[in-house]
């Protein structure tokens, strides 16, 4: 599916010396004022690269707004500036060039002041930073500490913050310091025990502060009450509306959502009513769509009075009928409604949760890149080739050429459209871009008519990829040893990385819950595949963060129903603390999500590591590709 600028800095690292820095134009920023900032990329993975981009992820109030930020260079220095709107609390820049991220352990960003001093508001999402957005926006460690510190400074600066975040507050007080973190939340308990008759909101807070504590048994018995004391409250809400969303069958669910509707007499009629109930069409309409009832999908779709979400629902059913090529005319039908559906949308309020009418925008040319996609390859499926174009170039144009898989079915759509002029110049585009695939060869052998033969001339137009893409994972290589480990295997063996010294180890960290490490999956065995008789080159697929009691039983039957020959390792849990795996945690230093990626030279150094999936299954074969040639070269410079 599909540094010094003006008079007055701030120096973002925030202790150590960063190669790479940042310096912006005031000490104190002033939400609404125009702030510049100077940012020197020596020494850091951008040095040297071109078309360096900034983005600054800003956050007003409680909704998140993204402004691209122009630049100007002068060496290694780039400058740029921004006027950030009235109520920003923070902003978090990032920097990256053609894929290439800088990856500054302390990250950039600024909080935003008032008379002097950062707002309740700025010291909140500082929190919120060091807490884990950070590393998710800009790969930064997090630091418990901080965000501690962070949050009292908030509390200390607008007590209506504390209520509302007190849990993740002493959540981060027990994970620095048990004993004193479990002596402030049974503190915290007893003030809400002082209660005679307390509310819903306290009973729910004593119980997810015992879950904090890990006792389980005790939560649960705070659960049963609000159950009983509150049977039409928000909790027992919750629970039967999660049971909708985790259903798979559409019927089942279909009935569990009508049963919803009486127990909280919900009426469609009635507005507060109506917005709650739309999520639950869309499910049911998916679930439907998935079942192949085009009638049910419609009834329950027709309820749906969000456009962008409708429109989401018909792209996603209509995707999955054009990649099996099945339910095709109804599937276009539902595709080009999608396509008009955001053209209306255009029209419409902007949502509270968009920042600005300009990201929202924003957002609904993204997504008809996207469906138009969609309706293009359909259009092709279904021989309508002419109209398949004009929807293909509009997507590309839109998306700026930015998905490989796009810019393959465009140029496609070109070729049959006899536009072979247009193949040549795409093809060759795309393909010094590292985007070459078999189809695009085979349009552009088609197409070509120059007089070198057509195997020198691709060749040469590889060799210039290639030299690209090595230019660009030379800046990313790192050298870090790898942490040793020992685990056991799928079939009871024990693998030791020590063992493996004088190979390229590829060590993928894995969950059967983690979607995009199962899409990864059929790239990865294309890789094994290609490196199995390669003695040099060893695969480990670490399965780490799984925490059902029956993990190996559960790791054990998802391999069972793959086609994937992977050597599958258990994680271990850590004893102290069984919610943490010992492995991951010693390699994984910015708190990065999985799946991941080590790639580890013959001395045992960590010479890249790769987070997340691109989409590609022959991406992902020849980024692997690039990295292990890399990895056995260090190992043979370094002897």
């Amino acid at each position: 599916m599909k540094k010094l600028f003006l008079s007055a800095v701030l120096a973002l690292a925030l202790g150590g010396v960063q190669a790479q820095s940042i310096k912006f134009s005031s000490a104190t920023p002033v939400a609404g004022q125009p702030l510049s900032f100077e940012y020197d990329a020596k020494g850091g993975k951008l040095d040297g690269l071109a078309n360096v981009k900034c983005v600054a992820q800003t956050f007003v109030n409680k909704k998140q707004k993204v402004v691209n930020i122009d630049l100007t260079k002068e060496g290694s220095v780039y400058k740029g500036s921004f006027t950030p709107v009235d109520s920003t609390a923070i902003a978090v820049l990032t920097f990256a060039a053609d894929g290439t991220k800088d990856d500054n352990a302390k990250g950039y960003y600024t909080l935003f002041y008032k008379d002097g001093k950062p707002t309740g508001m700025a010291y909140y999402w500082e929190a919120v930073y060091y807490n884990g957005m950070g590393a998710a926006l800009a790969g930064i460690k997090s630091d418990k500490a901080k965000a501690i510190a962070a949050y009292e400074n908030a509390f200390k600066t607008d007590p209506s913050l504390k209520a509302p975040n007190l849990i993740s507050y002493l959540a981060l007080q027990y994970g620095v310091d048990k004993a004193n973190g479990e002596k402030m939340i049974m503190e915290q308990i007893a003030s809400y025990n002082k209660s005679s008759k307390p509310t819903e909101d306290e009973l729910l807070n004593v119980a997810s502060l015992y879950s904090v504590l890990k006792r389980k048994p005790s939560a649960d018995s705070v659960y049963n009450i609000v159950k009983a004391t509150f049977p039409k409250g928000k909790y027992v809400y919750g629970k039967e509306a999660n049971a909708i969303y985790n259903e798979k069958d559409a019927a089942k669910m279909e009935e569990k959502l009508k049963a919803l509707m009486v127990s909280f007499n919900l009426d469609p009629n009635k507005k507060a009513d109506a917005e709650k109930l739309e999520g639950f069409y869309a499910e049911v309409a998916s679930a439907y769509g998935l079942a192949k009832n085009n009638a049910k999908f419609e009834a329950y779709s027709n309820k749906i009075s969000s456009k962008t979400t409708l429109a989401s629902i018909y792209n996603t059913y209509a995707w999955a009928g054009a990649e099996k090529k099945e339910n095709m005319p109804f599937s276009a039908k539902i595709s080009k409604k999608s396509l008009e559906l955001l053209e209306a949308a255009k029209n419409e309020p902007v949502p509270p949760y968009y920042a600005s009418k300009e990201s929202y925008l924003k957002g609904i040319d993204g997504n008809y890149a996207s469906y138009a996609d969609t309706y293009a390859l359909l259009l092709d499926q279904m021989g309508n080739s002419a109209e398949a174009l004009k929807y293909q170039e509009k997507a590309v144009n839109m998306n700026n050429f930015s998905s490989p898989d796009m810019n393959v079915r465009f140029v496609s759509f070109l070729k049959k459209n006899n536009r072979n002029e247009d193949v040549v110049k795409y093809a060759e585009r795309f393909i010094k871009e590292g985007q070459g695939t078999e189809q695009l060869k085979t349009d552009l052998k088609a197409a070509y008519k120059g007089s070198q033969p057509f195997d020198a001339y691709y060749g040469a137009l590889e060799k210039e990829a290639i030299a690209k893409e090595r230019a660009k994972f030379e800046k990313e290589m790192i050298k870090r040893p790898a942490p040793a480990f020992t685990l056991m295997n799928l079939k009871g063996e024990k693998v030791e990385l020590a063992s493996l010294k004088g190979k390229v180890v590829i060590v993928d960290y894995w969950a059967t819950w983690c979607g995009p490490c199962v899409a990864s999956f059929p790239g990865m065995q294309k890789a094994v595949d290609k490196y199995k008789n390669d003695p040099s080159v060893v695969f480990l697929f670490v399965n780490t963060w799984q925490t059902e009691e029956n993990r190996e039983k559960v790791v054990k039957d998802f391999m069972a129903s793959t086609p994937y020959t992977f050597n599958v390792l258990y994680d271990t849990k850590n004893k102290q603390d069984p919610s943490k795996f010992d492995v991951i945690d010693s390699y994984n230093l910015n708190g990065d999500g999985i799946p991941q990626k080590y790639i580890i030279d013959g001395n045992g150094n960590i010479r890249f590591k790769k987070v997340g999936f691109g989409g590609s299954a022959d991406g992902t074969v020849k980024e692997l590709d690039m990295m292990i040639e890399l990895a056995k070269g260090a190992s043979q410079n370094s002897k």
